[in-house]
């Protein structure tokens, strides 16, 4: 049925219903344990499951275990294979995902789930992509689209700025306009303007003192400047203020209250006039063509080929991960040396996260066996346990350290146990097992070459660091993590991955350490913009890894062809070469910071990224797209985005510290409104201005006076008096200055500016 047809088909739905059943309507509970069938004929029941990592789709709906679920495949977590930079893969991700979810009969997936990392304490911070916005609305918004290609919806969440568990359900963030816009609310922008999810789910927590899923601020943004035009669906029991919400493009209350209750609830906002029946139809109205979209692409003959969606995992799982050592060469392994693979996590894997993402995978392999695999001389020992026994753990260490001898290489797979990492809590520390830490240390003082393998899914201090060989960031890579590890550590495959997080030397560095989780009522995100690299790259402060890192085992050169940037064209081309003798892919990253004169620092954002793959000795010329919004920041005095006039640093590298090659760039689009209140010393800093306030303060000789005074040497006249002089203050010095006078200046050098376009430095 076109889409045309289903809108048709909806309205005459919605004009046989009565109030009540239009009231039910908005329970997701109604939709999918009711009999729908009995309001009208076309009413079909509609199915949402989670999985950013795969379908957790339970038994039994009313199944308490939330773990009661039936096998599928269990794909690396979303903290992994944003570690592949690659939206081609992520989208072939969200494919073979959505055919699962058509042979299981869900309708929608929740996922995926695009918050930002804001501190490396967050309890679901292996369901979230990134740190970095672009990044994380770049690759979300290709997930969408693959999961959709099936006919199966997504549902982005949660919107917006669910940045940790710890009272999640009540606490109000405290955030600045600009913050929340130029880094939250952009993580969200492009995955529903481009992916358009079928469904967006609000978030618990309140934004400066409303609720999310009744937020007048984020609703409307959502509905009125984005468009968007689904499903919009509170998070599990988070209808606060249901007639405010449904006002502002609400639909749906997850699970929801029951159909006679808030039946009841609609009646009574109904009659005390707080929403209107034109806008309860408007929310039902979507939740009934979503649910007849979801019947058109329902196809319950359908059947995935299971080994190949556990190929495609080990395949993502194998471009996701992160080698952020290789001291020497050390890795690849040779398959004819002996290897002696330590730790528990080899034979019980860590490969997904707890809570509502938690999968039953199809077919989970085993770090020891694929290890074993693929080398000749393979050895084990335990080395510590995961239950923390203290007595116990010293034994095995002693064991360990008497077991080295024979062997050329030691592989730790160690890493953060299941319990510390999941929904409904934040972790207390980022720190490993103290036993794995001293193990790892004491196994590096024996002089041999020590690889550690680690599992975890977001950042860990690493205090051995220095003392190892190699580390292979595996993340938690889902059922097949196991070979896709192994697959890296001996060869087979040439690491790709690249962090898509900061690795801090400890906590106490990361910039929201002294707000995190906040009080009892509110948490204030005093760090503003800079969070993650922006703030570690603003100080010059050392990290462990930094945000963009990893290695290959090949090299690869950069080179500037003679046309960088292309301002009009918003691109920057660049000659890339592969120097080493592997075939391997480099994941190019551009990086801007507005200069900054007279103000605060401005941070440096990622602004575009492109994976290619090079075979030895092969060279290509790049050309890669930037963000629209490279050269433009929000302003919350006119709640808008503008293109901001200044010199730009544009950085090209492997990194966010790695910068191979840069050039500046000056835009001048007229955009900084000049008004009574600036000041000479900022509009001087405008290419041409005071050659343009000499002209137009020529008949008025007192405000000319200082606008001179900017050039003297005695920094008293030239800044004291000179340029912190603005409009309103010059007219109180100067007579010939009058308000006519001021408004008129103010339109001509405006528009002067509107006129006055130049892009590159040096034109």
């Amino acid at each position: 049925m076109e889409i045309s047809k289903i809108k048709e088909t909806a309205e005459e739905i919605l004009q046989t219903l009565s109030i009540s059943d239009k009231a039910k309507l908005l329970s997701q509970i109604v939709w999918e344990t009711t009999d729908i069938h009995k309001m009208h004929e076309k009413l079909e029941k509609f199915l949402l499951a989670d999985g950013p990592a795969g379908i957790r789709r339970l038994k039994d709906y009313f199944d308490e275990d939330i773990y009661n679920t039936r096998k599928s495949t269990c794909y690396p977590s979303p903290s992994t294979y944003a570690g592949s930079w690659n939206r081609e893969l992520i989208y072939k991700l969200g494919e073979h995902m959505g055919k699962e979810a058509r042979q299981e009969e869900v309708d929608t997936m929740l996922a995926p789930a695009v918050n930002l990392k804001r501190s490396p304490l967050g309890g679901r911070n292996f369901e979230y992509y990134s740190e970095d916005p672009y990044l994380t609305g770049e690759l979300a918004a290709e997930f969408i689209r693959g999961i959709q290609s099936e006919g199966i919806g997504a549902c982005l969440k949660h919107f917006a700025v669910n940045n940790q568990e710890t009272r999640r359900m009540n606490v109000d963030v405290q955030i600045d306009e600009t913050t929340l816009h130029e880094l939250y609310l952009s993580a969200f922008e492009k995955p529903v303007k481009v992916g358009k999810p079928k469904m967006v789910m609000t978030a618990y927590n309140q934004v400066n003192g409303e609720y999310c899923a009744s937020s007048p601020v984020l609703l409307d943004l959502l509905r009125k400047q984005w468009g968007y035009n689904g499903v919009v669906v509170t998070d599990c029991y988070a209808a606060h203020k249901l007639g405010q919400g449904v006002c502002h493009g609400l639909t749906l209350q997850m699970p929801g209250e029951s159909g006679e209750k808030i039946a009841r609830d609609i009646q009574d906002l109904l009659k005390a006039g707080e929403i209107t029946e034109e806008q309860l139809d408007r929310a039902v109205l979507h939740n009934i063509q979503f649910a007849l979209e979801a019947k058109e692409h329902r196809n319950q003959d359908y059947k995935y080929n299971r080994e190949a969606h556990h190929e495609f995992a080990r395949e993502l799982a194998g471009e996701s991960m992160v080698l952020l050592k290789n001291q020497d060469q050390t890795l690849p392994l040779n398959k004819e040396e002996g290897i002696l693979v330590v730790g528990e996590l080899a034979l019980c894997p860590r490969f997904q996260g707890g809570g509502s993402s938690h999968v039953n995978p199809w077919k989970l392999t085993i770090p020891l066996e694929e290890m074993k695999k693929q080398g000749k001389n393979i050895g084990f020992v335990k080395g510590y346990t995961l239950n923390g026994d203290e007595e116990e753990n010293l034994k095995l260490l002693g064991d360990t350290l008497r077991e080295t001898g024979q062997y050329d290489k030691i592989v730790v797979f160690a890493g953060v146990p299941d319990l510390i990492e999941s929904e409904g809590y934040d972790r207390e520390s980022i720190k490993l097992p103290k036993e794995q830490n001293r193990l790892i240390s004491a196994l590096a003082d024996k002089g041999k070459p020590v690889i550690v393998a680690l599992a975890n899914g977001s950042v860990v201090e690493m205090p051995w660091k220095d003392e190892v060989s190699s580390i292979l960031e595996c993340y938690l890579g889902g059922e097949a993590g196991a070979e896709a590890a192994a697959d890296i550590l001996f060869g087979e495959i040439n690491p790709s991955g690249k962090l898509a997080e900061t690795f801090p030397v400890c906590l106490s560095d990361n910039p929201s350490y002294l707000y995190f989780p906040g009080d009892t009522e509110r948490v204030v995100y005093g760090e503003g913009q800079f969070i993650g690299y922006k703030y570690y790259d603003a100080l010059k402060k050392e990290t462990a890894f930094p945000f963009g890192h990893g290695l290959s085992y090949t090299e690869f050169k950069y080179e500037d062809i003679g046309n960088l940037v292309d301002i009009d064209q918003e691109t920057v081309t660049v000659k890339i070469t592969n120097t080493g003798h592997r075939a391997g892919k480099e994941i190019i990253q551009i990086y801007v910071r507005r200069r900054a004169s007279g103000e605060s620092p401005t941070p440096k954002k990622l602004v575009g990224f492109e994976k290619i793959s090079l075979n030895p000795g092969e060279e290509k010329i790049v050309t890669v797209f930037l963000d629209k919004r490279t050269f433009m920041t929000y302003n919350a005095k006119k709640h808008q985005w503008e293109r901001r006039n200044s010199i730009y640093d544009l950085f090209v590298g492997s990194s966010v510290e790695d910068v191979r090659l840069n050039e500046a760039v000056r835009i001048k689009d007229g955009v900084y409104e000049i008004t009574k209140d600036s000041s000479i010393g900022d509009m001087i800093q405008i290419p041409g201005m005071y050659e343009q306030l000499e002209k137009v303060f020529n008949p008025h000789p007192i405000s000319l006076n200082f606008l001179q005074m900017t050039k003297e040497e005695d920094p008293l006249k030239a800044i004291s008096m000179g340029s912190l002089m603005t409009f309103e203050t010059l007219k109180r010095v100067d007579g010939t200055l009058e308000d006519q006078n001021i408004e008129e200046i103010i339109k001509y050098i405006n528009k002067v500016q509107e006129e006055n376009n130049g892009n590159r430095l040096g034109d």
